[in-house]
């Protein structure tokens, strides 16, 4: 298990088309924070409008910036919140369902299969290589966990 992961990492950084689409993935990634980020500020300077209704200019100025602040807060925690528990409930649900030498062969497999064949897959499919092995893990933990429900719900 060692020596297939050590050389499946060592390809990987010898495969350009695997390094590029990492570097995409998390260009992509950070571009979207970046847009989320964006729209909440956006959304945080309409909610703080309502402090120009006030005629007090240093008492609006200050109105407009708690109101800025309190929205933005809440959506960035609220997201971060909604991230965290998700995240938890996948990890469980990894753990309860797939934590197990069979899915150490698959991450491997599958891993090996995406960097080895990296180039061939990239003329075939339009798809980022990184974002291919995130979805394959995916499906196999779907498949992984309906198949345990049905084999133990099955009354033999």
């Amino acid at each position: 298990a060692w020596y297939s992961l050590t050389t499946t990492l060592f390809q990987a950084v010898q495969s350009d088309v695997f390094l590029s689409d990492c570097k995409s993935f998390f260009h992509d990634a950070a571009s979207f924070i970046q847009t989320f980020i964006g729209w909440t500020i956006a959304a945080g300077h309409s909610a703080a409008q309502i402090s120009t209704k006030i005629p007090n200019a240093f008492i609006a100025g200050i109105i407009y910036w708690l109101l800025l602040i309190l929205v933005v807060g809440i959506c960035v925690a609220g997201t971060g919140i909604l991230v965290i528990l998700i995240e938890i409930k996948v990890i469980e649900l990894y753990k309860k369902n797939c934590w197990d030498f069979i899915t150490l062969l698959m991450i491997l497999t599958s891993a090996a299969v995406i960097i080895y064949f990296g180039e061939s897959i990239k003329k075939t499919l339009s798809v980022n290589l990184l974002l291919l092995f995130v979805l394959s893990q995916g499906v196999y933990v779907g498949l992984r966990c309906y198949l345990k429900n049905q084999l133990n719900t099955k009354l033999y």
